[in-house]
Parts: structure tokens; C-alpha cells; sequence
């Protein structure tokens, strides 16, 4: 069911947990596939924000094996 209130456009992180939730309440994931989507939406968020606390020059650097090298 779409409902014109769902907050989609609030942000990736919030459309892919109420897409997941969708899925499994329509019965095209179970309770295992629906929480493992879930958390892997919440390690990607984390990760994501772990490297940009990492990554020196504010986040204009470029991943280089495991650390990270100013942009040319």
C-alpha cells in the first residue's frame, strides 16, 4: 500500500528501510532476509561515517588500499 505521507524522499538510508519493511509486510521477505537488509542499511550508514571521520583534508581524499592519500 502507498500512502502519499511515507517519508521516501526524506533521505536513501530512511526510503531503503521503509522499502525493506514494505517487502516484508507484502510477504516477499521473511523475517531473516528483512533483518539482515536492515542491518546491512545500518553498516553501510556506520561505515560511511566512520571513513569520513578517517579521511584527513575533510573528505576530499581518495581511497587507497587501506588508507587514505590526498586528492591530486
Amino acid at each position: 500500500m502507498h500512502s502519499n505521507s511515507d517519508p521516501l524522499s526524506a533521505s536513501p538510508v530512511q526510503a531503503a528501510r521503509v522499502a525493506i519493511w514494505r517487502l516484508f509486510e507484502e510477504g516477499y521477505v521473511d523475517e531473516d532476509m528483512a533483518t539482515a537488509g536492515l542491518l546491512a542499511v545500518d553498516v553501510g550508514t556506520r561505515r560511511r561515517q566512520h571513513r569520513g571521520a578517517e579521511q584527513p583534508g575533510g573528505g576530499h581524499g581518495v581511497r587507497g588500499g587501506d588508507h587514505w592519500c590526498e586528492a591530486a
